[in-house]
């Protein structure tokens, strides 16, 4: 069991933190995102994994660099398990970086698949979301044939709707896009609510900051002016509502 969270309020993002705790207290990650960047250059991402619960207090001296604030807790899955970073999310691609609450089914399937001679049996299930993710925008002909004709974020939205449609499982995610700058969420069979004005989100319910559940099947942008509803993919929940 795992938790994801973000917000654009570090404050509320420490909040949101607090409460997935309890969803695994083995180990934190997240990434900060900086304000708008240059014109031609990627957003400054900062990416931290740490083991164990962390104290965010002495981020605060620092978090005015960053407009959004994207968390994981993560519960161990062994009691002879050791914390390493390799293990822990986010996992990153060229062009993407992804955090997971759930488990997959077909992850090694799909990595024999779709990346031979990079997939190892022994991989974390999470590990295929970004390298799907990567195959599928400098792969797919549809992608491919939309690039001249299509921006950034839209070509993100194609490339998540078609990667989540392959995959079976539980999943509630994160992704921000390296390409776009922009960060989406996906839901299918996993808890994961939000805030549709503010665009905060949590795996737990949290009373006046994230209420809402987010619908199964649906991609969600994330922006300063809350949750937009901007694609779907096929859902393979295994649970009935």
């Amino acid at each position: 069991m795992c938790g994801i969270f973000g917000s654009f309020n570090f404050n509320t993002y420490e909040k949101l933190y607090i409460a997935n705790r309890e969803r695994g207290n083995f180990a934190y990650g997240s990434v900060y995102i900086s304000k708008e960047a240059p014109p031609g250059l990627a957003k400054d991402i900062w990416t931290r994994k740490c083991e164990g619960v962390v104290d965010l207090t002495g981020h605060k001296s620092f978090h005015d660099k960053y407009e959004q604030f994207l968390g994981h807790t993560q519960a161990p899955t062994s009691v002879n398990r050791s914390f390493c970073p390799t293990t822990t999310h986010p996992f990153d691609s060229v062009h993407y970086t992804v955090a997971h609450n759930g488990v997959l089914e077909n992850h090694n399937q799909l990595g024999e698949e779709e990346l031979p001679g990079f997939w190892r049996s022994d991989s974390v299930d999470t590990e295929i979301i970004p390298g799907l993710l990567s195959m599928n925008i400098e792969f797919d002909e549809n992608i491919i044939l939309s690039h001249e004709n299509v921006d950034s974020k839209t070509e993100d939205i194609m490339t998540i709707e078609k990667t989540f449609s392959q995959l079976k499982g539980t999943f509630g995610c994160w992704i921000y896009s390296k390409l776009s700058g922009d960060t989406f969420l996906v839901r299918n069979g996993s808890t994961l609510f939000g805030n549709i004005e503010t665009g905060d989100f949590s795996s737990i319910c949290v009373p006046g900051l994230c209420e809402e559940p987010l619908s199964e099947g649906k991609v969600y942008c994330i922006t300063t002016e809350g949750l937009a509803d901007c694609g779907e993919f096929e859902s393979s929940s295994p649970f009935f509502l």
